[in-house]
């Protein structure tokens, strides 16, 4: 043990000598958050107060519900029943969740950095981190009930395991199939991203068998850790539900004749009434199918227009925080809140859009179109386009967009640096002997 400390205490200058750059963009990041955490009250609003209700319900022994007789499986479990095991320890404050928020914010960073690192270097992930240390929305997060952040800070977890070639493919492929199944009850999104971990690997290796196999342990593992959820469910409404009741639902927001691509409430009619959450979605799903079958050229102008709204406005951080920040601050702060917001998003994407373009430049354009930060925000850009958008929809493709970003101001800093350099140069041969 003593020899275990002292080689500790050797080694501890040179490691925070070479990380640290990347810990002082984690103490920004953490000190922006928590200064936005002190500043802004937690008041739940959406989707966040049923986190809040569910979560309390959980924790009191009423199950997962609006009330013990009203118990649901409309929202994904996962994000309630993390807050839940907080309600149970300290009773029901926010604390906790704020500091979990900034515990997630914190890894969030640290494995977009690392990502960065291993697919561009050194400055890229410094540029990163930096990108999203300062990132308003992700800040305003610090004190939302929301998905979000878990969720995308899941999804880095199981991209970097992945990628991490020192262990090898089976044990590697456990983890996956354990974290994905964490992050599938908290999004059902995840349940299909074995297929991107199976094309990355086949691009960098062409070991399609042995990948098979890997991908195969993953989807038994999400299958037998999700079984449990899956029973209750089917226990629940008398038919198979595997996560959630809102996938059909979801698909008929986003494809039916009054549909603008958002979130809208689902109609009141005698025959819906009549119906279990799980019979309604799925009819919801079957209603929303035909419609796309019989109209399939307004069905891609329709996914090609919420492609665009996904991405045209990020001020979701704002508007959750309107009750804490009106109650503290009034209604004037709210626009300049979301000014600052929506033109950082804008200016981020603008660069990240600039990225790809330069990827494809550097690198050829089969590597651009095969590139982990592109394949997976053209993933979950392309689930949502199919059902509904948000600005929210975006966070989990926020890390890519920070990595693309970055390689773009990178080579426009080499570029400048070079313009200098060269500016130098012929300053000093005009200069006289």
């Amino acid at each position: 043990m003593s020899n275990f400390v002292q080689l500790f205490r050797n080694r501890l200058p040179k490691i925070l000598r070479n990380y640290k750059p990347y810990l002082w963009i984690m103490l920004i990041a953490l000190l922006l958050r928590i200064v936005w955490a002190v500043a802004v009250p937690v008041v739940p609003l959406s989707d966040s107060h049923a986190y809040d209700t569910f979560a309390q319900n959980i924790a009191n022994g009423y199950g997962y519900g609006w009330t013990s007789t009203s118990l649901t499986a409309y929202w994904p479990v996962g994000t309630s029943f993390v807050y839940s095991l907080f309600y149970r320890v300290f009773g029901h404050t926010y604390l906790p969740i704020v500091v979990f928020n900034l515990l997630l914010a914190l890894l969030i960073i640290g494995v977009s950095m690392h990502l960065a690192k291993i697919w561009f270097g050194h400055r890229i992930a410094l540029l990163t981190g930096l990108l999203l240390a300062l990132w308003p929305s992700q800040i305003q997060f610090t004190t939302v009930l929301a998905s979000e952040l878990l969720f995308t800070a899941l999804v880095l977890v199981v991209v970097m395991v992945w990628f991490n070639e020192r262990n090898n493919l089976w044990s590697r492929a456990i983890l996956v199939g354990i974290v994905l199944a964490a992050a599938s009850y908290v999004r059902p999104t995840a349940l299909l991203i074995p297929l991107l971990l199976l094309f990355f690997r086949w691009v960098s290796t062409r070991e399609i068998l042995k990948t098979l196999n890997a991908i195969l342990i993953v989807f038994v593992l999400m299958a037998l850790l999700i079984a449990p959820w899956s029973i209750r469910n089917t226990q629940l409404y008398g038919q198979f539900v595997l996560i959630s009741t809102n996938g059909g639902a979801n698909l008929w927001m986003g494809n039916n004749p009054n549909s603008k691509g958002e979130y809208m409430k689902i109609p009141t009619t005698e025959e819906l009434a009549e119906m279990n959450m799980a019979q309604r979605d799925k009819y919801l799903g079957a209603v929303a199918i035909a419609y796309i079958k019989e109209k399939p050229l307004e069905f891609v102008i329709r996914t090609l227009k919420k492609l665009v709204y996904l991405h045209d406005h990020e001020t979701i951080g704002v508007h959750w925080n309107k009750r804490g920040l009106v109650a503290r601050y009034g209604s004037e702060v709210l626009l300049p809140l979301k000014a600052i917001s929506q033109i950082y998003w804008l200016l981020v994407l603008g660069l990240a859009l600039i990225g790809i373009i330069l990827l494809g430049k550097q690198h050829g354009w089969r590597v651009m179109i095969a590139h982990p930060t592109v394949v997976v925000w053209g993933y979950f850009t392309s689930v949502h386009a199919v059902i509904i958008v948000s600005d929210r929809m975006h966070f989990y493709s926020i890390p890519m967009i920070a990595i693309l970003a970055a390689l773009t101001l990178t080579n426009r800093l080499d570029w400048l640096d070079t313009r200098r350099r060269l500016k130098r140069h012929l300053v000093s041969e005009r200069k006289p002997a």
